[in-house]
């Protein structure tokens, strides 16, 4: 099952590299949009989640899993295919957006259905002692796969002369190989349990029914303050690269795929460490790293990009332990006769937030530039209020509890305790030293102090 998964893993993540970020920015740039249509853009995929809320109850009740999760893939990959024919027919600028606007529209609808579903089977399948491991190694095998082919992808744009036929390509390559994966993803076995144990409850109690867990409803909270804040400027920093640092497509491209591969060769140790010490100190260590990355955004300038390879280093690490974490977190508050409705009530927030979010940093951004503020200014602008923003939500994870987790300065301590039995006196004396200041300076930032903390 794994080796299935895997394949339809390195198809999905092809498909979608190869439909978003810098392809998606680049294709709409060409079309002649602005910040606004960029951002209604990138907010598409999220917004389409809030649909999860009724898809959960529909699943749920169905019970068909499997046969969601097929339906979903086909419709969403399938309809790549018509963006690709936008870059061949090449129509007026506004038709053109409003058909690229659309047509991602519904295919992230397509998406959403297939995300809640599989996800819904996997957890069925996937033991929860298993799950970070399990998932790490998928990310890293399929993270490769996306940037040879994203490296590729954005070579081709920059050698052909005609750019819209090159996005036509990259579309329609995408479409085809995420309708492959659908191959595989169609031999993966059904889960034990067919049908739903919930058999005829209502919409309105299946929606509420998450709401009603006061530590579920934190951490939703959380997610959905993290994603708006996250995504306000997420593809911003596309257009930031293209258009205020005069960088080609595949410095981009490559850039962003830095990230890609620190994070699929990070996400089995993050995953493993979650399996260990529980979700919640592999997620508040990465919420310290990603805002730490922001920094570095600070020191790049057109002409002098290079810092952005410490963002994209950092932030990858950073980013990796929070998919991981985040997901497993979920799946493992989640009640298993219940897991639809947390799923899609988390799906809906984070959705909502990381749909409204890019909408917002676009209007900020024209408004500021309204006022007379110049471009790279307020880009600059919106990204010190962005590490300001995510900084100060770093303390919002230390309300929500999590069955059988530790705090983040014990898992500090454990890893301090075991690096230095691997090391000489002066070695092991130097990364204890280091490690037990470190755990230290977590515990106030994480306000958790647990029983084998230093006396501060």
């Amino acid at each position: 099952m794994g080796r299935l998964v895997d394949a339809q893993g390195i198809c999905q993540t092809i498909m979608v590299q190869l439909t978003g970020g810098v392809f998606l920015t680049g294709l709409a740039l060409a079309l002649g949009a602005g910040d606004l249509v960029v951002g209604v853009l990138a907010a598409l995929p999220f917004a389409a989640k809030v649909s999860q809320l009724i898809l959960s109850w529909w699943v749920e009740r169905a019970g068909h899993w499997r046969e969601s999760a097929v339906l979903g893939a086909w419709v969403g990959r399938a309809l790549m295919l018509v963006v690709a024919g936008i870059g061949i027919v090449h129509p007026p600028g506004a038709i053109a957006l409003g058909v690229l606007v659309l047509t991602m529209a519904l295919s992230s609808l397509a998406a959403s259905l297939f995300d809640l579903s599989y996800q819904t089977w996997m957890a069925e399948i996937i033991p929860e002692p298993l799950r970070g491991v399990f998932w790490g190694k998928r990310g890293q095998i399929a993270g490769a796969a996306g940037i040879v082919m994203s490296l590729a992808a954005g070579s081709l744009i920059d050698l052909v002369h005609t750019s819209l036929v090159a996005y036509a390509v990259v579309f329609a390559v995408a479409s085809v190989v995420g309708c492959f994966g659908v191959f595989f993803l169609r031999q993966v076995p059904a889960p034990r349990r067919r049908r739903s144990r919930l058999e005829g409850e209502g919409l309105r109690r299946a929606l509420l029914r998450p709401l009603r867990d006061a530590n579920y409803r934190r951490l939703l909270v959380f997610s959905g303050c993290w994603s708006f804040l996250a995504g306000a400027m997420a593809p911003f920093y596309v257009v930031y690269m293209l258009r205020e640092l005069h960088l080609p497509v595949i410095a981009v491209t490559a850039l962003l795929s830095l990230s890609n591969v620190v994070l699929s060769i990070s996400q089995p140790r993050w995953g493993s460490l979650g399996d260990r010490f529980g979700n919640k100190p592999v997620l508040r260590i990465s919420s310290y790293l990603i805002v730490f990355a922001t920094l570095f955004w600070f020191a790049s300038a057109p002409g002098h990009a290079w810092p952005i390879i410490l963002v994209q280093a950092i932030g990858g690490i950073g980013w990796s332990a929070f998919h991981v974490s985040q997901t497993n977190w979920i799946l493992k508050l989640a009640p298993e006769n219940e897991r639809p409705s947390y799923l899609a009530a988390f799906g809906a927030i984070g959705g909502l937030a990381e749909g409204l979010a890019p909408i917002v940093g676009g209007a900020l951004l024209v408004f500021l530039q309204s006022r007379g503020i110049g471009s790279f200014a307020s880009y600059r602008f919106m990204i010190a209020g962005q590490a300001v923003a995510l900084a100060a939500a770093t303390w919002l994870p230390s309300v929500i509890r999590e069955p059988g987790g530790v705090a983040v300065g014990h898992l500090i301590r454990v890893m301090a305790r075991f690096y230095s039995i691997e090391g000489s006196g002066p070695v092991a004396s130097v990364l204890q030293f280091g490690y037990t200041h470190l755990a230290r300076v977590a515990d106030v930032l994480a306000r958790d102090y647990p029983h084998d903390a230093e006396p501060l």
